[in-house]
Formats: C-alpha cells, sequence, structure tokens
C-alpha cells in the first residue's frame, strides 16, 4: 500500500558474481537461518557459496518476477571476510553469513544507488549505511542486494498499481505472475517467497510490510513505534514509518526484529526505547478475539472459519469481537497527517541528496515527474504528490491536534478490544488474496488489517498460515498497546497450531 532502468548489474559483473562452484547443499535448499548456521558449522557450505547460490537464482528467475533491483556488487566479498571469520573459529554475531535484502529506499554505503524505484534519484549515491543497516553488518549479516518496491511507497497516485516503479518496473506476485503482489515492499516479500534470501527488510507506513508479506506467504513483523529507528530510509511519514523483518520463519524475523531495535541518536522516536523482557505465559490455551471478516472476500471468510475453528481444535477459546469505538475521522485525519509529513520530510530529504541528484524539492519533483512522463507517468499520476504540495505546512496546531486526535482513537479501538473482552491476542485476516494486476485501473484491494496497528504504532505481525486456491492469506495478530513482546509469543502459539500435523485450511 502507502508504504527505465531495469537491475543495473551489467552482464560483466553478472558473470563474475555467479561463477560455479561445487556445492554439498544448494542454497535454495536452505530457508531459515537455523538451517544455514547449521550448513555453515557442518561444513556443508560455505557464505560465499551460499552468496553465489542466492545470485545465481535471483539472475535466473528474476526476469520473470522484477523483485530485485540491484544486487549489491561487494556481496560475494562480505561473504569471504565471513567465511574468514569461520576459518579462525569466530562468529560475527547473530546473523553470520546472513544474506539480506533491503527495499529500496534504505540507504547503503557504496555504489548503489537509494531510489525509491523513481527515476528522480537514480543518482542517490548516499554512500550512507541507514541504521538498520548498520545494525545488520555488526550481526554478521551480509547485504545481498535492492529490491523493488511501489514507487515513493506507493505515495503518488490514487490510481496505482502496487509493485510499480519507474525504476523496476512492475513486480510480480510470487505465486501467480499475473497477480499484484501488493506493496510497497513488494519486492522484498516476493524475494522471500522465492527464496532469493533468506531475509529482506521492508517499510511500512499503513500495510506496506503486512499486506505483501501476507499475499506472497512470508513472515513479516509492523514493529511498534520507536522501536526501529528510521534515520537512513527514504521518509513518507515519520507519524507512521516503520521498518521490519521479512522470512520463512515466525522465528527468523524475531531474530532479525531483535537486531534491527535500539536507540538511534537520529531519530527521535527510538530514544526512550527499553528493552522488554519476554513475559512468562504459562497458559496452554489462549482467549483469542476474532475480528469480523465481512470486509474481505468471501473465499477469505471461509478460510478465516476454518482457521478458528482449527484453534478451538487445538484447545484454545475463541470470542467474536468487533470495534465498538467511533472511527469516522480516522481516515481523513490519517490522510491529512501523511500528506503534511510527506511535504515537510521529502522535501527536507531531497534538499540533502547528493549534488548528483538533481531533484532538490516535492516541487521539482512534480515537474521531473511531468517532464519525464513517458517514462515516470506511462500508467498513472501523480495526484498524491499535488495534493501534499499543495499542504500549508504552517498549521502547525491544526496538525497537532489532528495528530493527537488520530492517535488516541486509534490507540483506543485497540486497546478497549482487549479490555472491554478480556482477550489474549487479537487476530483477523491480513488482507485478501491478491489481485490480478491493472495497470489501467490499479488496485483492487478487498480489506485490509494494518491501519489500527498502522495509526496507533503498535505491532502487527502476519502469518502464513491459510490459502485460497493456492494463494496465500496471512492471519493478523494485532498487539496491544506496549505488549508487543506477549504478541510474539501468542503469534508463536497461533503459528505452532498450523505448522503442526493440523493441515493449513484452504
Amino acid at each position: 500500500m502507502w508504504g527505465f532502468f531495469v537491475l543495473k548489474v551489467t552482464k560483466k559483473l553478472l558473470g563474475l558474481l555467479t561463477w560455479v562452484v561445487a556445492f554439498n547443499i544448494s542454497a535454495h535448499e536452505l530457508k531459515t537461518i537455523d538451517e544455514i548456521h547449521s550448513a555453515y558449522k557442518n561444513n556443508k557450505i560455505t557464505a560465499q557459496q551460499l552468496t553465489q547460490g542466492y545470485i545465481k537464482r535471483i539472475n535466473q528467475l528474476n526476469p520473470q518476477f522484477n523483485a530485485v533491483i540491484n544486487i549489491e556488487p561487494t556481496a560475494v566479498t562480505q561473504a569471504k571476510k565471513i567465511d574468514g571469520l569461520s576459518a579462525q573459529g569466530l562468529w560475527a554475531g547473530p546473523l553470520h553469513g546472513i544474506p539480506v535484502l533491503l527495499k529500496d529506499n534504505i540507504e547503503t554505503t557504496g555504489s548503489l544507488p537509494t531510489t525509491a524505484g523513481s527515476l528522480a534519484l537514480k543518482n542517490n549515491i548516499t554512500n550512507n549505511d541507514a541504521f538498520v543497516v548498520k545494525q545488520l553488518r555488526n550481526a554478521g549479516a551480509i547485504i545481498l542486494g535492492k529490491t523493488n518496491l511501489s514507487e515513493w511507497a506507493n505515495f503518488r497516485s490514487s490510481y496505482s498499481s502496487s509493485g510499480w516503479s519507474a525504476v523496476g518496473g512492475q513486480t510480480h506476485n510470487a505465486h501467480d505472475t499475473t497477480r499484484n503482489p501488493c506493496g510497497s515492499s513488494s519486492g522484498s516479500a516476493v524475494a522471500i517467497a522465492l527464496n532469493f534470501a533468506p531475509v529482506a527488510l521492508g517499510t511500512e507506513t499503513d500495510g506496506s510490510i503486512t499486506c505483501p508479506a501476507s499475499v506472497n506467504g512470508v513472515y513479516a513483523i509492523k514493529p511498534s513505534m520507536g522501536q526501529v529507528s528510521r534515520s537512513g530510509v527514504v521518509p513518507l511519514s515519520s507519524s507512521q514509518d516503520s521498518v521490519g523483518p521479512m522470512a520463512h520463519s515466525l522465528k527468523d524475523a524475531r531474530l532479525v526484529l531483535s537486531v534491527l531495535q535500539g536507540r538511534d541518536p537520529l531519530d527521535t522516536s527510538t530514544h526512550s526505547f527499553e528493552l522488554q523482557t519476554l513475559p512468562k505465559i504459562t497458559k496452554s490455551s489462549l482467549v483469542i478475539g476474532a475480528l469480523p471478516s465481512d470486509k474481505f472476500t468471501v473465499e477469505t471468510q471461509r478460510l478465516y472459519k476454518k482457521q478458528l475453528s482449527a484453534l478451538k481444535q487445538a484447545g484454545h477459546t475463541v470470542v467474536n469481537i468487533d470495534i465498538s469505538d467511533d472511527l469516522a475521522t480516522l481516515f481523513v485525519d490519517e490522510y491529512y497527517i501523511l500528506l503534511y509529513d510527506f511535504n515537510k520530510e521529502i522535501n527536507q530529504y531531497l534538499a540533502n541528496t547528493p549534488d548528483q541528484v538533481k531533484v532538490k524539492s516535492l516541487s521539482a519533483l512534480i515537474d521531473f515527474n511531468k517532464q519525464n512522463k513517458a517514462a515516470e507517468m506511462l500508467h498513472f499520476g501523480q495526484d498524491i504528490l499535488i495534493q501534499a504540495n499543495a499542504i500549508d505546512l504552517t498549521q502547525t496546531d491544526k496538525y497537532q491536534k489532528t495528530k493527537h486526535r488520530y492517535r488516541t482513537l486509534a490507540t483506543a479501538a485497540i486497546t478497549n478490544l482487549y479490555k472491554n473482552n478480556n482477550v489474549d491476542v487479537v487476530i483477523a485476516p491480513t488482507t485478501s488474496p491478491a489481485w490480478k494486476t491493472d495497470l489501467v485501473n490499479g488496485d483492487n484491494f478487498k480489506g485490509s488489517s494494518s491501519s489500527l496497528s498502522a495509526i496507533a504504532g503498535t505491532t502487527h505481525i502476519t502469518l502464513p498460515v491459510g490459502q485460497v486456491s493456492g494463494l496465500p492469506v496471512g492471519l493478523s495478530i494485532i498487539a496491544n498497546k506496549n505488549q508487543p513482546q506477549a504478541a510474539y509469543q501468542h503469534a508463536q502459539i497461533i503459528d505452532a497450531v498450523f505448522i503442526s500435523p493440523i493441515k493449513k485450511p484452504e
């Protein structure tokens, strides 16, 4: 959702990166961090071999899916350094030798640009690691490359197609290339689903991590506000932006999140961050609050009923709950906050880009798109950019009142779900199955569970525990305010129901 120059990797570079080596085990056979680390420790594969295996797989499959924009030229060199440590019996950290793909609005050191999918930023080589990238490197991760996304985190046009950018083209769903990958972290979710890497990072303003994870069938966590820094990330709205992991297991997503989180002097939202200890959950069964599914497709509603039945069969109590708060102003307020934040923050970001980037303001970006209409506005326009540019930034009182109102309302809606119904955890379908990509009419969303968590700044987890006609549909865990650790544990308990002998419903 909100969240031509194709692959800038020359054939010569690809050839250097993908030279064939003898594998005891191939990269595509390994998915989880534990599996990779076990293979390392048992000398079944090296970090260099693993990294080259992923690069080879990307080169082979990516032309069909457009999930990856760029491969990091130093990826193999990074892997060799990890192998050097391994040879000395040293371990770089919890992500030792784990290749990670980054959404292309996250800055990195080196020669790769950070484009947000826009040709206006095709030369945005900042040579700066975002805070989250520094955290990954410090934990031993290998930065593998950059993934495609909805241009400007899907905050450009009301009629956009999620997963499309002028830089990377249209990303396609991992399970059906005629269907949409959702967005805006489209390439990251598709890349994990296709096993281009064990871990990818996405960003979310409202649904941009959880929706693509849901429709591509991968695990993902949208963290709580203030848990993970956004510095070094192309902004949409500091009121709601977050950075989070996608992975092949909930355990891996949680591990990566534990690496990403922490205080960053450059992001004031993280200044009060404190590491929480896991609460002791001794009960064997949960009281699960199930939100209505009537806004989703009929097939998704049927799936949800089967999932609730499976949870009951596993010994959990399922209570039907609904939002009692009046949300009439919520989404109008949200849109105003996003327009205001984007105007202020993208102007600040563009003004501080390197000299080789010529677009230095939102007005200049709008002009650039007009001047490059054939490439930038081939399928849809830029009405949202124009609306954002018209926002009066001097109306700070209106902004602060609106922000207080919408955040208070969203937070109360979530806390009341827990308090009024006496439940341990709240669940809902994440979204409906992927729709057919339509570059003429744009996206066709059918239901979403992302907004309350996005606005309140609470944790939102999606689990790939169901399918409709072979298309993945995620199940959302909507955390209570200030209770992310409890949500992780409850998500693990629920996930276990569907990876146990009980068949995943379809």
